[in-house]
């Protein structure tokens, strides 16, 4: 594995480190950059000066004990599972090219990447759906269930589900006021017996017993994803890494990156056909319908109350996608709760 682990930030940004990236290194600069993602790590750019040619590398750091979404979700470092021995060599095709090296200390940790910037899904290629679902069939097909069950740190299956409740945001006010209303919004489209087996229903495991479980990247959409051509798309932020169902990951993509008039059945359908495919073997019917009703029940539970707090009731197609997403919900909580 050629991905360097550091013994500290300071031998990550050594000059020693960084001649490996640029021959003929002669100056180093490091600048703060503003990112917009939820959680509260820290980005800088770093840019290597030769007499030849400049060369950019991006810095993530992030302290575990003042960010946010590392304390809701008892994060000590799971990013970097990527990295083990066990893990790192079927992630290889994903993350190839992206990482230089990472370090992981008792309360911070550290990724040092290539610049990739120009090749972020989203400022290009955001509508390539059956492109990035293919990615994602195929990654999920490189792991057995058996293989992630041995995998430390990462997040499990109720985790996921109480991910992004309101409790979790008392550090964000701006976002937890978001998320407030819409789940205020929720309880009114859902009613209250609805809303009350939603609201108090804590383990999904309860009513599903048994769904097959994957490695799941937990934030798979294209501003994290590094988009070089349509059959070569890589992963990068796997802060949120875990084990579950691989439709968490499936309707997490649709929910938050898919346009509200696209067809959702023509999306699940392709990305069924292709992980089979990878896999070598079908689903029966039976284990699909659970894997959508699990995965549909977590992508609810993480993101539709924000996805009614966002959406502009005088659009139509706004309109319809949620009514979808209830929808199905309602099929659940009906018949399954």
């Amino acid at each position: 594995m050629s991905i360097y682990r550091a013994s500290s930030i300071k031998d990550l940004l050594s000059k020693e480190n960084l001649q490996k990236e640029m021959d003929n290194l002669t100056n180093i600069d490091i600048y703060p950059i503003d990112t917009s993602g939820l959680s509260g790590s820290k980005m800088y750019k770093i840019e290597l000066d030769s007499n030849e040619y400049k060369k950019f590398l991006y810095l993530k750091i992030n302290n575990l004990e003042e960010d946010w979404l590392a304390k809701a979700s008892k994060d000590r470092g799971r990013e970097l599972v990527i990295f083990k021995d066990n893990v790192y060599p079927k992630l290889h095709e994903y993350i190839d090219g992206v990482y230089i090296g990472y370090y992981l200390g008792s309360d911070t940790y550290a990724i040092l990447m290539n610049d990739m910037s120009e090749y972020i899904g989203s400022k290009n290629h955001m509508h390539d759906y059956l492109y990035y679902l293919d990615t994602l069939a195929k990654f999920h097909s490189k792991f057995t269930e058996y293989d992630v069950n041995k995998y430390e740190d990462l997040l499990n299956v109720e985790t996921y589900y109480n991910f992004l409740s309101v409790d979790k945001f008392k550090d964000t006010e701006e976002m937890r006021k978001e998320v407030y209303e819409g789940w205020k919004q929720l309880k009114v489209i859902l009613g209250d017996e609805l809303y009350e087996k939603y609201n108090n229903l804590e383990s999904v495991e309860k009513i599903y017993p048994y769904f097959p479980k994957t490695f799941l990247h937990g934030d798979f959409r294209p501003d994290n994803a590094i988009y070089f051509d349509n059959d070569n798309i890589k992963m990068i932020d796997f802060a949120n890494s875990g084990c579950g169902p691989c439709t968490l990951d499936l309707f997490w993509y649709i929910i938050t990156s898919v346009e509200v008039d696209v067809d959702k059945i023509i999306l699940i359908d392709f990305y069924r056909k292709r992980l089979e495919k990878y896999m070598g073997y079908k689903f029966t019917q039976k284990t699909w319908n659970t894997l959508l009703q699990v995965g549909l029940l977590y992508a609810c539970r993480m993101f539709l109350a924000a996805l009614i707090a966002r959406a502009d009731l005088n659009n139509k197609d706004e309109v319809l996608n949620i009514d979808w997403w209830i929808e199905n919900l309602k099929f659940i909580l009906i018949n399954k709760i």
